[in-house]
């Protein structure tokens, strides 16, 4: 990756088409609030309580430091918060080759997704698994993705792996070590982080990709983003941390970034 968000776009288009496994997961303002132990949360699906979720933080602070060249994350840009951008780097192990945008699907991209990696996903060559929301119907996500299987994440994903953390590392494993080549998308919020990191330590042979929100339009028949239906948030192109920014220039209060969502 070269922190270019057109050409990393573009990278990771190259690696997906490759059939090489891998892993892509986004860590954007919600995830870095979690990790600054701040309240935070998306209306209507999850929150996060400072003091009170800190095993969910602290699971989500360890799916940052992974070793493997073929495991890669995706960052808030520095001019949606620099101090967000600071923090979620500096807790990160990764060598900058495999650091990119959170938003790569969003903003700017967004179209780009919708044209060019949904038809790849669709191929039937390889078995799809999709890990997300509930409230989604099976006969839906096989109609539009054609997915072979499905793992429904239910209710707030937050207290989800409080109260079902055992059986959800369990089903993962028994999904991850029976599959070869598989692509398992996943769209989770904050928790779709967790289990890529889990997901990825059961096997290493399939690819994880965060789609996010990025597939919403598709799966719910509506926009649930601002880049969804906002041509000006569309041509949005974020930006990397400029060579020679000195960590000083980092706030430390809360911001009011521009919206990059999951």
């Amino acid at each position: 990756m070269t922190q270019d968000f057109r050409k990393d776009f573009d990278e990771l288009l190259d690696l997906f088409d490759s059939g090489k496994p891998f892993a892509f997961a986004r860590y954007n303002d919600g995830e870095a609030s979690i990790l600054a132990n701040q309240p935070i949360g998306c209306r209507h699906e999850w929150q996060y309580r400072p003091g009170k979720d800190l095993h969910f933080r602290s699971s989500l602070r360890e799916s940052l430091r992974v070793r493997d060249d073929r495991y890669f994350y995706g960052l808030p840009s520095w001019d949606m918060s620099p101090w967000m951008h600071d923090l979620v780097r500096g807790l990160t192990i990764a060598e900058l080759d495999r650091l990119t945008f959170a938003a790569l699907f969003a903003n700017g991209n967004h179209d780009r997704f919708l044209e060019e990696f949904v038809p790849r996903l669709r191929r039937r060559d390889r078995p799809i698994l999709f890990v997300g929301n509930a409230r989604l119907s099976r006969r839906r996500l096989e109609e539009t993705l054609g997915i072979s299987d499905f793992l429904p994440l239910l209710g707030d994903c937050v207290q989800l792996w409080k109260r079902r953390e055992r059986e959800l590392l369990d089903l993962l494993d028994l999904k991850a070590s029976l599959a070869r080549g598989a692509l398992f998308l996943v769209a989770g919020g904050p928790l779709g982080k967790i289990l890529i990191h889990a997901l990825w330590k059961v096997s290493t042979e399939n690819v994880y990709l965060d789609v996010g929100s990025a597939l919403d339009p598709l799966l719910f028949e509506k926009p649930t983003r601002a880049y969804h239906r906002d041509p000006a948030n569309r041509a949005v192109i974020p930006c990397w941390k400029p060579d020679g920014e000195s960590a000083a220039a980092t706030q430390t209060a809360e911001p009011h970034p521009k919206e990059q969502p999951s």
